[in-house]
């Protein structure tokens, strides 16, 4: 016990935080509090962002890793696909299956692999796991069915994509985290449908397309 605890740094506090947190929107799930699952996923994404920012600031532990991808593994796979099966029915259990496992392989891939030659160090390849579980979990509180299903079956091809998604870094992240706390605490209180939950979810569809399609006109000049 004493020498795993030697082993924890404060990004690692930070990543068991979201792991904490997606745990807790499961259970909020489960007791039908939709609502308030979705705001948790927001801020285990905050909890995110925050526990990058201290590591690159900071020590790195030989935890952080691996640990900051395990949470997210709960957070933003399992938990979005548990609310999705929950709120909509059986139905979602096979793409609640492929979501979670296109976000496994996203995750082992950023693990397992070196820098990519051509892609730089800002950006992202392949749609971020915490960004693909926003989209899911704030879909699912417009209450449309049809709509998660077929977010959840595009987000998992974009997250084992090649395609080159903008990263959140040092002090970028500040306005960035306050912008996902706003989020999650207005989406916590308001109900589905509501106008605000709308535009939460265009600003995130527009993070969903706009990669994608620049990377399309790119490829079509070339």
């Amino acid at each position: 016990m004493k020498g795993i605890f030697h082993m924890v740094r404060a990004p690692d506090v930070v990543s068991l935080l979201n792991a904490f947190l997606g745990f807790s929107s499961i259970l909020m799930a489960f007791q039908a509090k939709f609502s308030i699952s979705v705001a948790l996923i927001f801020l285990a994404a905050a909890a995110d962002g925050l526990d990058g920012f201290l590591a690159r600031r900071g020590e790195k532990g030989p935890l952080g890793l691996n640990l900051d991808s395990l949470a997210d593994a709960v957070s933003f796979g399992a938990a979005p696909a548990v609310l999705a099966w929950v709120r909509f029915g059986e139905f979602f259990w096979p793409i609640g299956g492929l979501y979670l496992g296109c976000g496994l392989l996203r995750l082992a891939r950023f693990n397992t692999m070196p820098k990519q030659e051509g892609i730089p160090e800002r950006v992202f390849e392949g749609m971020p796991i915490p960004a693909a579980g926003m989209i899911v979990v704030v879909s699912v509180l417009l209450d449309l069915a049809y709509l998660s299903l077929v977010l959840m079956f595009v987000v998992s091809i974009l997250m084992i994509s090649s395609v080159p998604y903008p990263k959140c870094r040092d002090l970028k992240f500040v306005p960035f985290a306050l912008v996902v706390a706003l989020a999650a605490l207005v989406l916590g209180f308001q109900e589905a449908g509501h106008m605000s939950v709308i535009l939460v979810f265009l600003v995130l569809v527009a993070y969903l397309i706009y990669p994608p399609v620049i990377d399309l006109c790119r490829t079509r000049r070339r």
